[in-house]
């Protein structure tokens, strides 16, 4: 009798050693879910609270694009940010294919313009080939000069070794530098009011510098940190344009005769 109730208490602490670790498995684990859902819950509201940030910022700039205050946040809890409204008087966005980047260089002309694009390490701007049609080479560019006198002037460039065919562009480009496939210097004449440049073929970054240039993008950070999480947003906002099809359209107060 007394071997058999030694077996029984054994087998009832290896029993009871099973029970305390599962039950310890499941406190750790439920542990684990309510610090994750809290984790992801203080991301939330941070994310959520840098986006607030940015989209003061922006109605900032649509109010008054003089502004370059720094915005505070304040959100639930000990939630709390601040969104710096920065910039640049140098240009450098991804363009999409068929939309432009817009400049304002009536302070600046006459003057010469160094404008590089298409990121060489990235393929969906530098496709392998080179012909015409849409994503099958990489971008050509067009540049559009609005003068103050209403008129405007248009030059299309060719990328850096690859011409599309026989387009019947008007010059192509040099290599160029810091990433970019292509180059040009391109002269800003006298009278000139806007420069607007509008990748074809491909999307494309495209990047402006000039000496002189006045403010030609816009730079938003907006921070938001609380309880264990932290966020940051940045965003670039060119300037206010009128859409491409105004380049190529033609407006008359009264009526047009031929």
């Amino acid at each position: 009798m007394k071997r058999r109730s030694g077996q029984v208490g054994l087998l009832l602490l290896v029993v009871m050693g099973l029970v305390v670790g599962i039950a310890l498995s499941l406190a750790s684990r439920s542990l684990g879910d309510t610090v994750l859902s809290r984790q992801e819950s203080e991301s939330a509201k941070a994310f959520r609270l840098a986006e607030t940030g940015v989209e003061q910022a922006l109605n900032a700039l649509r109010l008054d694009t003089s502004t370059t205050e720094t915005l505070s946040l304040s959100g639930e809890g000990d939630f709390s940010g601040t969104t710096s409204i920065g910039r640049s008087t140098s240009f450098g966005l991804y363009v999409k294919e068929g939309e432009q980047a817009h400049l304002d260089v009536g302070s600046f002309a006459p003057g010469n313009l160094t404008v590089l694009w298409t990121k060489t390490s990235d393929t969906r701007e530098n496709p392998s080939s080179c012909s015409a049609g849409s994503g099958n080479s990489p971008a050509a560019i067009e540049i559009v000069a609005h003068k103050s006198d209403g008129t405007a002037s248009f030059a299309y460039l060719n990328p850096y070794n690859c011409t599309p065919e026989t387009n019947g562009f008007g010059g192509t480009a040099v290599a160029g530098d810091d990433g970019y496939r292509s180059r040009v210097t391109y002269s800003v004449a006298a009278g000139t009011v806007a420069i607007r440049i509008r990748p074809l073929y491909s999307d494309s970054t495209i990047a402006v510098s000039g000496s002189g240039l006045s403010t030609q993008l816009y730079l938003i950070q907006s921070k938001a940190v609380g309880g264990d999480a932290q966020k940051e947003i940045e965003v670039k906002r060119g300037l206010d344009a009128p859409a491409s099809v105004f380049d190529y359209a033609l407006f008359s107060g009264s009526s047009i005769e031929k």
